[in-house]
């Protein structure tokens, strides 16, 4: 089938872009395998060895080590399983982190956590005022004071001793005449006679004699 119009090319693109122009022979295939790697212009610088490199290397090793066992390392989510059982909770897993606990001597006041500490109500203590020493004279007067005191209290507590025995001397001697009285009468009552004829014995039956009897 033969195509419309004008003539096309065999190839959509320029080939002068290529670096061939028009009647020249394309170049042959290659037969052969190309190399593996390309040739190296700049070879690698040889690694250093000794002790201090390897100490160096022992560092950043245990930097990396203690760095994932820090509390604030991120670890990948562990994939949930479909259905939970029962013996996951038993078994042992990996073991827990603990507490980060940072060395606030190498950071600054500023991010030291501060508890605060419930304050109680404290009661000031009562100040006790210091007397002064008294003078000598107001201590005499005070002396003499308290004496005259205690002089009048015994004066008055043997006025008040002398009151109530003379009180109790003055009821004695009546009790004493009551009393003799109530002896003699329980004396002469035996000697004094008594003497009754019975003639006034029934007087109130003799008149009621003379009223009619049913």
């Amino acid at each position: 089938m033969s195509g419309r119009g004008r003539g096309r090319s065999l190839f959509t693109f320029n080939v002068d872009c290529l670096g061939f122009g028009r009647g020249e022979a394309l170049p042959s295939s290659a037969q052969a395998p190309s190399p593996l790697y390309p040739p190296m212009q700049f070879r690698p610088v040889p690694l250093q060895t000794g002790e201090e490199v390897e100490y160096m290397l022992a560092l950043k090793q245990e930097l990396r080590a203690s760095s994932k066992n820090l509390p604030f390392h991120i670890q990948p989510s562990a994939p949930k399983k479909d259905v939970g059982r029962y013996s996951d909770k038993y078994q042992t897993g990996e073991a827990k982190r603990g507490e980060w606990t940072p060395d606030w001597s190498r950071l600054p006041k500023e991010l030291c956590i501060k508890v605060q500490k419930s304050r109680k109500a404290k009661t000031k203590p009562v100040v006790k005022s210091k007397k002064k020493p008294a003078a000598p004279k107001e201590l005499l007067q005070k002396l003499e004071n308290l004496e005259k005191k205690e002089e009048e209290n015994q004066s008055e507590e043997e006025e008040d001793e002398k009151k109530k025995k003379t009180g109790e001397e003055e009821e004695e001697p009546d009790d004493a005449e009551g009393y003799d009285e109530e002896e003699f009468e329980e004396e002469t009552d035996y000697i004094m006679s008594y003497f009754d004829n019975g003639e006034e014995f029934g007087g109130d039956s003799d008149d009621n004699m003379d009223e009619a009897t049913y």
